[in-house]
């Protein structure tokens, strides 16, 4: 993974840059007056552009950067402090004080609400597997949104760059008590939630029945997945589908301890 930094750039935005190339094993370039799109044919690799209030990740294109914003995390956050329901928390059944593990962060929308309604003595991990993961956890650090509480929401989210595959195995029983799956839609209608470039980098990975069994054994009390309204994935592997007729998704339940 290449690092650089946005054009003209100041000492300070080197620096960073420079730090950053080291905490992700990457290696850092200096930008030279070079586009993007000449640093990609150069490198062939994946290059993260340190600007002046975000982080740029650009794969093999120079037009279509992913980049992290909270985008449908603030409105629906404003809803739940406004007494408001929100679909995945009441299909998660989180409240206060409560652990959530969301195996499929993608840009963390669903964590930044689920740590809002936890509080300060719940937890939320957040693992995403694919390269993306640290504009997650550089974002979820750095972000300012002009609301305290979802500002604290997002610094309390602990990132795990892996994939839940080689996570899963490894928690303890009864760890946590929702465990949260939310892969990529085989008809995928991510255009709504403004974060198409997230499909250049995402994980197509299928939600087995081992790594179900898994989660199962690590959650106390459910399983929570989100897919098409038309995915036959709730059926396959047990979920109870919550149906939201005016919703082109819907939650599924898998109930861990009867």
């Amino acid at each position: 993974m290449i690092f650089t930094t946005a054009g003209r750039p100041t000492e300070a935005l080197i620096k960073e840059a420079i730090k950053l190339s080291h905490y992700y094993e990457g290696t850092y370039i200096s930008r030279e007056k070079r586009s993007i799109q000449q640093i990609i044919n150069l490198y062939r690799e994946i290059v993260v552009v340190v600007g002046f209030d975000r982080l740029y990740l650009y794969k093999e294109s120079a037009e279509t950067p992913i980049f992290f914003h909270p985008n449908s995390a603030m409105f629906r956050c404003r809803a739940v402090l406004n007494g408001r329901d929100d679909a995945f928390i009441k299909a998660s059944g989180l409240s206060e004080g409560m652990s959530l593990l969301d195996c499929t962060a993608g840009l963390g929308s669903d964590s930044i609400v689920a740590s809002l309604v936890v509080g300060e003595f719940g937890s939320v991990q957040a693992i995403e597997g694919s390269k993306h993961a640290l504009l997650l956890q550089e974002g979820l650090k750095k972000w300012e949104s002009n609301n305290n509480y979802v500002d604290k929401a997002m610094r309390r989210i602990t990132v795990r760059s892996n994939k839940y595959e080689d996570v899963l195995p490894h928690l303890m029983e009864n760890s946590v008590d929702v465990v949260y799956f939310d892969p990529m839609f085989e008809d995928s209608i991510l255009a709504s939630d403004g974060v198409c470039g997230i499909k250049q980098v995402a994980l197509y990975d299928a939600l087995t029945e081992n790594m179900l069994m898994e989660a199962r054994r690590v959650a106390r009390i459910r399983v929570i997945l989100k897919d098409s309204w038309k995915s036959s994935r709730f059926e396959q592997l047990g979920f109870q589908q919550q149906i939201r007729k005016t919703s082109k998704f819907h939650y599924g339940i898998l109930e861990c301890k009867e």
